[in-house]
């Protein structure tokens, strides 16, 4: 068990489940309780749901997490114990996006099938930007992953040793409580070995969520796939990349009023910036994908985005948080801190 503190914290992490909460729960337990200060004083206040219903409703996430994976759910118990958080509190962490469903602006997120190079910007709360943290997790089979996340989340962004990547869009749609938390199914998925597998998980996940997932190989191939409530649907490439960014591109049944501001915008300055740096060529690799995810113009349009007062979440400042492009043949996350361009990535291997 080793801890490297770089710009981003990084934790290495084996053994069972019990072990890798109790581990991860420790190492991390200073930002995990802070994590869950802001979440339950600040953020959680502008939710539509009382204080008692988002206790409700994290022992029913409990329940669907234990059905869906019952090693997720030994793992959370651990983290919490060993962080000092009540256990609902780490399954609150854990949902966070479906107890809120924000109608904010959000990540933009790509992946470039000719040099196999995936990446997004993580847009959100500032205050969440010096907390965010790196673990990777090493299993009996060999399997290695690398998640970026918030504390006390199972996984975010991140790949695998077997080549595989996994982004994250959020999304607005009206959704029950049914189905695996959005933070829960991306650890699921960084478990897979290939993307027949990952097709094979998310199809067991349920409904009760509204976000994006690109899952992407070091062969070229993705999965870009959307759950809007109801409705869960694939998109396609897009002039021979994929992108994404806060509403439903795959299904015409997108309601107008979910639509997240600049969504479309940012969408289209992806898609056009992409043929620009030749994105869809073997030669537009990192360095490609950076000058895209760089996009930063006034406008609303701008991919990167510096912090501003976000009035849904009580004026608490909202922006690119991190910017992470996974290299997925090397096997390396490239990451860096907060919306300021001249700020240097780190690079870290799986």
């Amino acid at each position: 068990m080793t801890a490297v503190e770089n710009p981003l914290p990084l934790i290495d992490v084996k053994g069972d489940p019990k072990m890798r909460g109790a581990m991860v729960g420790s190492l991390y337990r200073q930002r995990i309780r802070a994590a869950w200060r802001y979440y339950g004083q600040t953020v959680f206040a502008t939710s539509k749901l009382s204080a008692t219903e988002i206790r409700v409703m994290a022992g029913q996430v409990r329940e669907r997490i234990s059905d869906f994976h019952a090693d997720y759910g030994t793992e959370i118990d651990a983290l919490a114990d060993a962080a000092g958080i009540a256990r609902w509190e780490a399954y609150a962490l854990n949902a966070r996006s479906e107890i809120l469903n924000a109608r904010v602006g959000e990540c933009t997120a790509l992946y470039l099938p000719a040099s196999r190079v995936l990446g997004q910007t993580w847009d959100w709360l500032a205050a969440l930007a010096d907390l965010a943290t790196l673990t990777r997790y090493t299993y009996p089979s060999g399997l290695r992953i690398l998640t970026f996340a918030e504390p006390g989340q199972l996984a975010k962004i991140g790949l695998n040793s077997a080549g595989l990547g996994v982004c994250l869009n959020f999304m607005v749609a009206l959704h029950g409580p049914e189905g695996v938390p959005i933070h829960v199914l991306g650890r699921a998925l960084l478990e897979c070995s290939s993307l027949a597998e990952a097709r094979s998980t998310l199809a067991r996940a349920g409904l009760g969520k509204s976000s994006h997932y690109l899952i992407a190989d070091a062969n070229g191939e993705a999965i870009s796939i959307e759950f809007a409530g109801s409705i869960v649907a694939e998109a396609e490439a897009i002039g021979g990349i994929y992108a994404h960014t806060n509403h439903c591109i795959a299904s015409s049944r997108d309601p107008e009023g979910f639509v997240v501001p600049t969504s479309r915008e940012r969408l289209a300055a992806a898609c056009r910036l992409a043929d620009e740096v030749g994105a869809a060529t073997a030669t537009g690799g990192v360095s490609a994908l950076r000058r895209i995810l760089d996009f930063e113009d006034g406008s609303p349009a701008s991919i990167r985005v510096h912090y501003r007062p976000e009035p849904l979440l009580g004026g608490e400042p909202v922006g690119s948080c991190a910017t992470i492009i996974m290299d997925l043949p090397a096997g390396m996350l490239h990451a860096r801190k907060g919306p300021e361009s001249d700020q240097p990535f780190t690079a870290y291997r799986v």
